[in-house]
């Protein structure tokens, strides 16, 4: 049983860059499903596999947690220029002087 997770319908409006990073957990996360899906093609899956895929899953979450922290931080202190770019654009349309 292969899974297909949705991994690209997220509104470009969150940022290229924003919007890659949860493309490519969302592709990860199916990676890790499928791979564990045929590793066990029907037999029980041992611990240690399912300790080591854990654990790598663990430590990818961390690290884009960190990374999650740290965009935030950024768009708090004003210095996220994707975020910025993207109110910038968002007024300039609402004002009427950008397409």
């Amino acid at each position: 049983m292969s899974i297909k997770l949705k991994t690209d319908n997220l509104s470009p409006e969150l940022g290229n860059n924003f919007r890659n990073d949860l493309v490519d957990n969302f592709a990860k996360i199916e990676k890790e499903i499928n791979d564990l899906d045929s590793t066990n093609s029907g037999d029980q899956i041992t611990k240690e596999d399912l300790d080591k895929k854990l654990d790598k899953l663990k430590n990818d979450f961390m690290e884009d947690n960190e990374a999650l922290k740290k965009r935030i931080n950024r768009i708090l202190l004003g210095t996220d220029i994707e975020s910025i770019e993207i109110v910038v654009n968002r007024i300039l349309k609402e004002k009427g002087v950008s397409n």
